[in-house]
Order: C-alpha cells, then sequence, then structure tokens
C-alpha cells in the first residue's frame, strides 16, 4: 500500500479552478487499487473546498500540519499558544505587516486591506498568494478580522509591501515558529508572503504521524507539491514529485517532476508509477 499526499492549490488545481475529471479518476482508481489518498494543504478546514472534499479522501492534512484527520479520527490538532500568537502579532503590527489569522472556525481578514496586497502583486503571484486572493473573493470560510477575539489559531498568513520589512518580521519571530517564505514565480522579485505556525507543526511531521498510524514506512509515501509549505512532507516522502508549475526551489527538493496540474501531471505520474 502507498500513501498519497496531495497539496490542493497548484498541485490538485489551479487556484479558483475545480480539480480535472482526469484527476479525480486517477485518484479512484489508485484507492481501488488498496492506496490511501490524503489532502495536505495549508488551508484549514473550513476553507478547503467542498468540491475538494468531494472527492473521497481517506484523511486530509489541513492548516500545513497544525490538524490531521485519518479515516474520520482526529490524530492532531495543534492550535499556536497564546503566547506566540501575542508575539506574532505584535510583530507583524510593528512591521506593517497584514496578516490573515486561521481558526477552527474560519479565517480572520481584514478583507478589503488584503485585497489591495494581493491584487496588485498577482504578476509576480506564487500559488499561495493566487489561493489567498480567490479565498477573499470568494469568502470561503472568512470572517472579518474585527470579529477576531483571541480565538485558538493554527497558522497565520502574512503579507507586506517590501522584502525587507518582511524578513525583518520573520527574523524577530524567531526559532519558536516555523515560518514559510515563499518564493515567487518570477525571478529575482521581492518575496513579500508566506505563513507562520508554532515549530513542531509542518507537513513533513504529519506525513511521518500518518505513516505511524498506518504501519507504513515513509518510502512507500509519495508527496505532489509545488510551493514552499510543501518542502517538509517533500523532504521526509519516499518519493517526493514536483509539479511542472511548481517554483525552481521546490523542483530541487523533488525525486520527479511531473506535468502542471493544469496538464493532469497527478494523473500521468500515478500512471508512470503504475499505481492505477
Amino acid at each position: 500500500m502507498k500513501i498519497l499526499f496531495l497539496d490542493i492549490d497548484g498541485t490538485l488545481c489551479e487556484p479558483g479552478e475545480k480539480v480535472s475529471d482526469i484527476t479525480i479518476d486517477a485518484l479512484h482508481r489508485a484507492q481501488k487499487n488498496g492506496h490511501k489518498i490524503f489532502i495536505s494543504t495549508g488551508r484549514n478546514v473550513p476553507s478547503i473546498q467542498p468540491f475538494v472534499l468531494s472527492i473521497g479522501f481517506d484523511g486530509i492534512i489541513a492548516s500545513a500540519g497544525g490538524h490531521i484527520i485519518a479515516d474520520g479520527e482526529v490524530l492532531e490538532d495543534k492550535k499556536m499558544p497564546q503566547e506566540l500568537l501575542d508575539h506574532a502579532l505584535k510583530t507583524f503590527q510593528k512591521y506593517d505587516v497584514s496578516y490573515m489569522l486561521e481558526t477552527d472556525q474560519g479565517t480572520y481578514a481584514d478583507v478589503q486591506k488584503h485585497l489591495g496586497k494581493w491584487q496588485k502583486n498577482l504578476s509576480t503571484a506564487n500559488s499561495e498568494m493566487r489561493r489567498m486572493m480567490v479565498q477573499l473573493l470568494e469568502g470561503l470560510g472568512m470572517m472579518p478580522l474585527s470579529d477576531f477575539k483571541d480565538q485558538p489559531v493554527y497558522k497565520i498568513c502574512f503579507i507586506g509591501d517590501q522584502e525587507e520589512s518582511v524578513v525583518a518580521a520573520i527574523n524577530e519571530l524567531g526559532d519558536r515558529f516555523e515560518t514559510v517564505l515563499q518564493d515567487n514565480m518570477v525571478p529575482d522579485q521581492p518575496r513579500i508572503n508566506g505563513e507562520t505556525m508554532q515549530k513542531g507543526v509542518d507537513k513533513g511531521i504529519a506525513v511521518r504521524q500518518i505513516c505511524e498510524h498506518y504501519g507504513v514506512g515513509l518510502e512507500d509515501a509519495i508527496a505532489f507539491g509545488d510551493s514552499g509549505n510543501d518542502l517538509p512532507m517533500l523532504d521526509v516522502a519516499g518519493t517526493a514529485v514536483a509539479m511542472g508549475n511548481a517554483a525552481d526551489s521546490v523542483k530541487k527538493h523533488a525525486d520527479v517532476v511531473c506535468e502542471s496540474c493544469s496538464d493532469n501531471g497527478i494523473a500521468h505520474e500515478l500512471e508512470r508509477m503504475g499505481l492505477i
């Protein structure tokens, strides 16, 4: 048995688009052949699109590893301690870095403020930036930041105007956080968006936990991804697959580079692997 770990945005589908019938069919065929399929996303559960959930996954890694479900059982629910959350919010405010707070109830954000920041950077956008833009426009799981009252937070997504201020904020967060600064798809452009969780939360740790749950070795884990928060799972999985549309920095961590998600890369690769 193999366990397939699949990022959503930029991997299963382009942000704002549906998963293709070809990819869905390939995943169902893999399941029929005895393999497990898991979503492995930075999204919190309320922001995972219904059309993704309807595919019928065996489990979910959500919030980049903060929340893990296998066969309907919650294996992990790791939210940020209040002290770390307070430190993060003060730091982002200090450096004028905008943030979105992901909880189990939804995502709290100043929608209009964020839309301006995401929209003006779309020419160099990575899949996480495009995902945030789509989520803001669709309102999936979104709530006003003004309604946030210290609810437990899994993850903070952030965007700034200057790479220098974003990097300064990340440095001030320190090593108690697991922070990803996303690469842009246009080389040598400023990096201004990313996400942060408490240390000890990432997709790689989640992959290990799920493999242990099923008694399967990491050599039987196959991970598909395209962006910076996928690197921990690509690094621990027995087979790491980067999408053709992935950032170059992600492709360097992969054993295989398949076609882009818009060209049904997952389906093609599963066929080459002999899993379908």
